[in-house]
């Protein structure tokens, strides 16, 4: 036998191997974030579009008043392919879980949630973020850095964070579009924990709807 012909014997036997239990692995993290993310919106009907086979799904639901409808999407990692995924470690590092819910009620304004290390990296992404109000806290391990336009959304967003205590180290990017009202949701999906980080977060956001962002104290002073 060529020397050459068992080491890619072995390359083919470990990429074969490889490709499989990455689908499986996939497979199974695509359906628990399927059924987190409905036992946690509770919606009226669901519709799932397969992307790449193993690559994610993007979704749209139905939803119950006060929201209309919930679309997003959700792409994993290719751990099927073993030459390609420490490269994609490199790029992206973790599964991605985006979320738009979309309402027919009026909105407060725009208003921003970015982890710190998150915001670092992506701020030029963030339309007119120069022209908003900017605050720095900490939740847990990590910093949050919130902005905002219209007085009293900052209380909205801090009482936001504080009800996601213990569970919101998954979440990325929070933003609320009053223009064409929608909620936006980047996470970095974790299993057992994006269930109550997304029931917290809808439950939140019901009050946003009912009240308005209000008066916040943390603008005292900056107008």
């Amino acid at each position: 036998m060529e020397p050459i012909i068992l080491p890619l014997i072995l390359l083919a036997l470990v990429t074969t191997g490889a490709f499989f239990w990455g689908r499986k692995k996939n497979r199974w993290i695509g359906a628990w974030i399927a059924r987190e993310t409905e036992a946690a919106l509770r919606p009226k009907d669901t519709q799932y579009v397969n992307i790449g086979g193993c690559i994610g799904y993007h979704f749209t639901y139905a939803m119950a008043a006060p929201f209309r409808e919930a679309k997003g999407t959700f792409t994993l990692l290719p751990r099927h392919s073993i030459l390609y995924l420490p490269i994609s470690f490199l790029i992206r590092r973790h599964d991605r879980f985006y979320l738009q819910l979309f309402t027919d009620e009026r909105l407060p304004g725009e208003a921003h949630i970015l982890r710190q290390d998150y915001y670092d990296k992506n701020k030029d992404t963030i339309t007119g973020a120069e022209t908003m109000r900017q605050d720095r806290v900490m939740s847990g391990r990590h910093a949050y850095v919130l902005l905002w336009k219209h007085s009293g959304l900052d209380r909205r967003l801090r009482l936001l964070l504080e009800r996601l205590a213990g569970r919101g180290d998954a979440l990325l990017h929070f933003c609320c579009y009053p223009g064409n009202h929608n909620f936006f949701l980047y996470i970095a999906p974790v299993h057992g924990r994006l269930e109550p980080l997304l029931r917290t977060v809808v439950d939140e956001l019901k009050t946003w709807l009912a009240t308005g962002g209000g008066d916040g104290p943390g603008d005292a002073g900056k107008d």
